[in-house]
């Protein structure tokens, strides 16, 4: 029997691609997500703030994993997709949390991204081992990662830039979606 269950695990193992592994992935469902917990018990967040802390974060996690996992031919799309669900989703979570939580927000995430269900590098798919993102995905993740929040003005009223990355019009190889049209 031993041997029964041993040649099936490795006939299993034998069968699946080299690369095959498992991607990151979260329990969207789960009401007390561990990486929720630990960033609302470190920001200090009372009960009502926390509840909405975790909705948004598990409703933009889905839909960042979501673009993500798309096809390799669709990841210069999705990373301008993300980038937009990404500040969306954090000048929400700006919205409730006080400017010393959303300092301490900022520097959680950018010391460990798994801990908003993100995660850089989100164009490293298992799935596509030898493609590499364009420079298109890297600099909207670059701006992303590097970007200066700024927080409240003289009258207690928060502040949201809406900044896009520069475009490079001129670069057809890593812009080609922004080119302009030939002259006739």
């Amino acid at each position: 029997m031993k041997r029964v269950c041993l040649l099936c695990i490795l006939a299993i193992l034998c069968s699946l691609p080299a690369y095959s592994q498992f991607w990151i992935s979260f329990e969207w469902n789960e009401p007390h997500c561990q990486n929720c917990l630990w960033m609302e018990q470190a920001m200090h967040l009372p009960a009502r703030q926390a509840a909405e802390y975790h909705k948004i974060i598990h409703k933009y996690g889905q839909k960042i994993e979501k673009e993500a996992r798309c096809d390799y031919r669709h990841w210069d799309r999705a990373a301008h997709r993300i980038y937009n669900l990404r500040m969306e989703r954090d000048r929400k979570i700006q919205r409730i949390l006080t400017p010393d939580q959303f300092s301490l927000y900022v520097r959680f995430v950018r010391e460990h991204p798994q801990r908003i269900h993100d995660y850089r590098g989100w164009y490293a798919n298992p799935r596509y081992p030898d493609r590499h993102p364009s420079h298109e995905c890297c600099r909207y993740e670059d701006n992303y990662w590097n970007y200066h929040w700024g927080t409240i003005h003289p009258d207690n009223h928060r502040r949201y830039d809406r900044h896009k990355p520069n475009r490079h019009r001129g670069c057809d190889n890593c812009c080609r979606d922004y080119r302009r049209p030939p002259k006739p």
